[in-house]
């Protein structure tokens, strides 16, 4: 146990810099590296939130389950929690989690059928920190499902109330501007809002 706790405490002083979600960058250059820096903790009100993807035991084919934790530490004021988000056939989601006062922000990528030529999508999600949860999703996928959102990454912008996933795909999602192999999806008053994304594809 003791040394269980020195672990944790660890944990939280490595993500302490992820507590407040700011990540105030803007440009095809910070998106990449966002997506080079997908986050898949983050300490908030003395919890530490973590995403994960588990396969679901004695189930073939594979499916994931992805699960987003609540792991308390001394200052945390909620108890252990869990919550599943979605699930994906197959394919091993990538995913990340960002969150400040307003909530806890969670995207993942997943495939929602065995068949080959089903497209990889996103997902996004607005969880509430104290209860788990899930007040809003949010879905891209990439146009008549020809071709995948390969990678995802969630962050909160300087404002607080932005929210914006970045990551690489192919083919065009629906709704984008722009071209290329990278995307850049901005939520407006994510945690306030079901206003939709705006997104930018750029190479």
């Amino acid at each position: 146990m003791r040394f269980f706790k020195m672990a944790v405490y660890l944990c939280a002083a490595v993500l302490f810099p992820a507590c407040g979600g700011e990540d105030g960058m803007t440009g095809q250059d910070d998106a990449l590296a966002q997506q080079e820096s997908a986050v898949s903790s983050v300490s908030l009100d003395g919890c530490i939130y973590s995403i994960s993807a588990y396969p679901q035991p004695n189930v073939t084919p594979t499916v994931y389950d992805v699960k987003l934790f609540r792991q308390p530490i001394p200052t945390c004021v909620y108890g252990y929690g869990s919550v599943t988000l979605g699930t994906s056939v197959v394919y091993e989601p990538t995913r990340s989690v960002a969150g400040n006062a307003l909530g806890i922000a969670a995207s993942y990528t997943k495939k929602s059928s065995l068949s080959g030529s089903a497209p990889i999508t996103l997902s996004v999600h607005h969880v509430d920190p104290a209860t788990l949860t899930v007040i809003r999703s949010s879905g891209l996928g990439v146009f008549m499902g020809m071709g995948n959102i390969v990678s995802e990454n969630v962050a909160i912008a300087a404002d607080g109330t932005t929210v914006t996933v970045s990551g690489s795909k192919t083919g065009v999602i629906s709704g984008e501007s722009g071209s290329g192999s990278h995307y850049t999806a901005r939520y407006p008053d994510f945690f306030t809002s079901t206003t939709p994304p705006t997104i930018i594809a750029f190479p």
